[in-house]
């Protein structure tokens, strides 16, 4: 999508908002599938975003955000973007505009990962608000261990789509490497369940179940000029296994959090009221499923878990990009593995 033609489609919105007399807009870098964009009116910037229709079945992300926004505004948590406004029917939002930079990972530390730790508490510790309610639930992969074991079995059992069997690099790392280092896991996962009383089968109960922002990595912040992080982009945010959304954070691609950084990070979640006693040890129980869900979304960044498709792309310059991202797989595997000695 072009400026010209966002800005005749945000018209209505714009007019509504008394942003109607010619403001600027251009191409949000950073951006990829054109559906942002930088709004200039009156000296102040704003994001203009478009959503893209979803299926019935689908998650809505622009219902999603909306949501969230709203949620944010009734819990006071004010330490992020806002929302000026939306227009369902055209399925846009205006969102005050964060002047920064994305975060390097040089620049992930100790304080950072316990000012992230603090958001995530803030979030659930007003979990109970009616607004709340309104967002997505916990994906059945994570209502229980065994759910989430069986999640990431079904794909590594069903092996590599035929139409990339002549991927060699990914047919060795599969057969040699992966299925391996998975049944290890496995393993040590339902021993450790076993020694430490714990049934996988066990659904997470409704009153351990917390809210994600949605993608929470520190590719989702903006790094101030003042050098403080806020999280932004909220369209996926959800209900999940607080020990899932956890051990995700700590295994992010590109931003090293290192495992020194856990107990301050928990630290943090005390301030919540209900949290699973066993919220910690569940923590370090998932965290390698946590990678190998990774790495899969690393081969097949269009995997679909609620459909059990990997959603494989066949063109030719897709199985290039495949067998570059075979070296992030692997570092995906090996610390699942570390994690497990």
């Amino acid at each position: 999508m072009d400026p010209k033609t966002i800005q005749d489609l945000a018209s209505p919105l714009l007019n509504s908002l008394s942003i109607g007399d010619g403001p600027l807009i251009s191409p949000l870098p950073g951006s990829a599938l054109k559906r942002t964009f930088k709004l200039h009116h009156e000296g102040l910037d704003y994001a203009l975003k478009w959503y893209p229709p979803v299926s019935v079945e689908e998650t809505d992300p622009y219902q999603t955000e909306q949501g969230f926004y709203q949620f944010l505004k009734a819990a006071n948590i004010h330490d992020n973007p806002f929302a000026l406004g939306w227009d369902m029917d055209k399925r846009l939002s205006i969102i005050s505009l964060l002047h920064g930079r994305a975060i390097r990972s040089d620049e992930v530390n100790l304080l950072r990962a316990i000012f992230s730790g603090g958001f995530l508490a803030r979030i659930n510790q007003n979990r109970d608000l009616e607004e709340a309610q309104q967002l997505p639930g916990i994906p059945l992969r994570e209502s229980s261990v065994s759910c989430l074991l069986d999640a990431i079995n079904t794909f590594i059992l069903q092996g590599i789509p035929d139409s990339l069997m002549e991927v060699q690099p990914l047919v060795s790392f599969w057969e040699d490497e992966l299925n391996a280092g998975w049944q290890q896991i496995i393993q040590h996962c339902l021993t450790a369940c076993s020694t430490g009383g714990l049934d996988p089968n066990d659904n997470l109960r409704d009153q351990f179940a917390w809210i994600t922002p949605g993608e929470f990595t520190f590719h989702n912040t903006i790094m101030t000029p003042e050098h403080s992080i806020c999280f932004c982009d909220f369209d996926q945010a959800r209900w999940g296994d607080p020990a899932c959304i956890i051990a995700r954070f700590f295994s992010q691609p590109d931003f090293l959090v290192k495992d020194e950084y856990l107990e301050p990070f928990l630290d943090e979640q005390d301030s919540v009221p209900d949290k699973d006693p066993l919220l910690a040890v569940r923590v370090r129980l998932v965290a390698p499923l946590i990678r190998i869900e990774l790495l899969l979304q690393t081969l097949f960044p269009a995997i679909s878990w609620e459909l059990g498709d990997l959603n494989p792309e066949p063109k030719d310059e897709s199985k290039v990009k495949l067998v570059q991202s075979i070296w992030q797989a692997r570092q995906h595997l090996k610390a699942a593995l570390r994690s497990i000695d």
